[in-house]
Order: structure tokens, then C-alpha cells, then sequence
């Protein structure tokens, strides 16, 4: 049931629940936020919060879902099928510059449940899943890019160099968040790119 408040305005449930959920994290961090404060933010009851998620891992999910790894899926779909002319360096360096910019609140409670996974084994599990899922779609999308600039095959398992990538973002994006004078918005992109020259010279050398 909705507050009569919130009935009378005819919000979208879901939105806003998701948007309450979001600044109470930033406020309260992902452990201590509550369902019940996130309801109450948003005008609605505990009920119609459950309606729309299970828990308040399924809310965090939503978020990270929709706002960070969605937009990230939808590059490496770009990467995967981009022609060899395309330079896919300023892709790179739009994506995270964006979500660095428009979730920055967001970004920080994902390191926050991070550090839960790292400790709890009940966490970690949904989190390993989702995680290895898009490693591995990274993974052949590099593999697939690779082919279309007519470079050698990759010595190194995709699935490997995309783990490399992600952890190279996930870094520089807690460096960015903490001194963003220290990374550019360029530099995720243009370390990619070096990689890549560093394998295409390797294979060269080789012959």
C-alpha cells in the first residue's frame, strides 16, 4: 500500500524507491541503511517496497544493474561488434567518466559491499556470479576485437586480460574519486590502448 501522500502524487513506485534507497545508502552506508527507512524516504510503505524488492541486497542490485554495469555491458556489446577503424579508447574514457560523474554515490557503496563480499561468503556468492558473468562477456569481447583489427590471437586468456582491464578501472576510479586531478579522464582509455600496442609489438617481435 501506498502513503496517501505518495498515491495522490502518482509517482512510479519502483523509481522512487530506488532513488530513496540510493541516498540512504550514501547516508547511512550499505550495512547500516534499513528497508524501512528507504520506505519511509520515499513515501511509501515496507509493503510496497517488498512488492518491488525482496531485500535490501535485491535494491542494491537494481541500482548497480541499471545505473553501472548495464551501461558498462552496453560498451563491450559496442566493442564486441565496432569495426577495426573505430577507436574504442574514447568509449572507454566516456563510459567512465560517466558513471564516475552521475554515480559517484553509487560507485562508493559498491566498494563498500565489496568489502562485505571480501568477508562474508553468503555475499560473496551473488556477487562472484555476476562479476564472472561479465568477465566473461568482456572476455570474448576483447577476444572479438582483437580479430577484427587482424592482430595475432591473444597468448593470454581473454577471460584474464578482461579481469586485468576491470580491476584496472576498478582502481583508477577509487584513485579519481579520491584526487581527480590524478587521473585524467583519458587515462583508462589510453592504457587500454597501450595493452593492446604492448601485444600487437609481442606477437611482431615473435616472428
Amino acid at each position: 500500500m501506498r502513503t496517501r501522500s505518495a498515491r495522490s502524487e502518482g509517482r512510479d513506485t519502483r523509481n522512487e524507491l530506488l532513488e530513496a534507497a540510493l541516498a540512504v545508502f550514501a547516508e547511512r552506508g550499505y550495512r547500516d541503511a534499513s528497508v524501512d527507512e528507504v520506505a519511509e524516504r520515499a513515501g511509501y510503505s515496507k509493503g510496497a517496497l517488498y512488492w518491488h524488492f525482496s531485500s535490501k541486497d535485491e535494491l542494491f542490485w537494481a541500482l548497480l544493474e541499471e545505473r553501472i554495469i548495464g551501461p558498462w555491458e552496453e560498451s563491450i556489446r559496442l566493442l564486441e561488434s565496432a569495426s577495426p577503424d573505430e577507436d574504442m579508447a574514447p568509449e572507454a574514457n566516456r563510459m567512465f567518466s560517466q558513471v564516475l560523474r552521475g554515480e559517484r554515490d553509487l560507485v562508493l557503496i559498491q566498494q563498500e559491499y565489496w568489502l562485505q563480499a571480501a568477508r562474508d561468503s553468503k555475499v560473496r556468492a551473488r556477487y562472484v556470479k555476476r562479476r564472472r558473468e561479465f568477465r566473461k562477456a568482456f572476455g570474448r569481447a576483447i577476444a572479438a576485437r582483437v580479430e577484427h583489427l587482424g592482430a595475432p590471437p591473444l597468448t593470454t586468456d581473454p577471460e584474464q586480460m578482461a579481469a586485468v582491464f576491470m580491476a584496472l578501472a576498478q582502481g583508477l576510479a577509487q584513485e579519481k574519486l579520491i584526487d581527480a586531478k590524478a587521473i585524467p579522464d583519458d587515462l583508462l582509455g589510453e592504457t587500454f590502448a597501450l595493452i593492446y600496442a604492448g601485444h600487437a609489438a609481442t606477437n611482431q617481435a615473435e616472428r
